[in-house]
């Protein structure tokens, strides 16, 4: 008779969306195997099969019932980016993971969210993300013109 109990290996599922990361589209099937890799040689996870969202729809039905589904440890994303663009749409998936003990885990950035603590460092990547940081600005408005000095040069 074996006395020795096997250790239940954590299962995982790879979380696919097709919306850019820093301007690049990864096809599903690289997700897919990007998701794979990590779960299983980086996390030391059993992979479940990744699972696409549907890009027409902003309530991430997807992501949401990954999170519901108890045979799960969690869920691995290719990056913090892949996560709903709108932060109150975050927060509800965040709520949902914390409340059924759900990892979240983001390859690119080898971070993962496990507790409360750990949301913060998602968020402040989220800040440097936004049309303050990201988009080309040709012309100042009579706002922003007020506090220019007429010394300065322009390049």
């Amino acid at each position: 008779m074996d006395h020795y109990k096997s250790k239940k290996i954590p299962i995982f599922a790879g979380y696919i969306n097709l919306k850019a990361i820093n301007g690049v589209i990864f096809p599903s099937y690289a997700q897919n195997q990007i998701n794979k890799e990590y779960i299983t040689n980086k996390i030391g996870g059993e992979f479940f099969m990744s699972t696409n969202e549907n890009t027409y729809g902003k309530n991430n039905i997807v992501l949401r019932s990954l999170l519901e589904e108890k045979s799960l440890k969690g869920v691995c994303f290719l990056s913090v980016f892949s996560l709903p663009d709108n932060k109150s749409q975050r927060l509800e998936i965040y709520k949902i993971a914390l409340k059924k003990k759900k990892h979240l885990h983001f390859v690119f950035e080898e971070f993962s969210i496990k507790k409360l603590n750990d949301l913060e460092k998602v968020e402040e990547m989220f800040i440097f993300n936004s049309k303050f940081f990201t988009e080309k600005k040709n012309t100042l408005s009579k706002f922003e013109r007020q506090f220019l000095n007429n010394s300065w040069a322009f390049v």
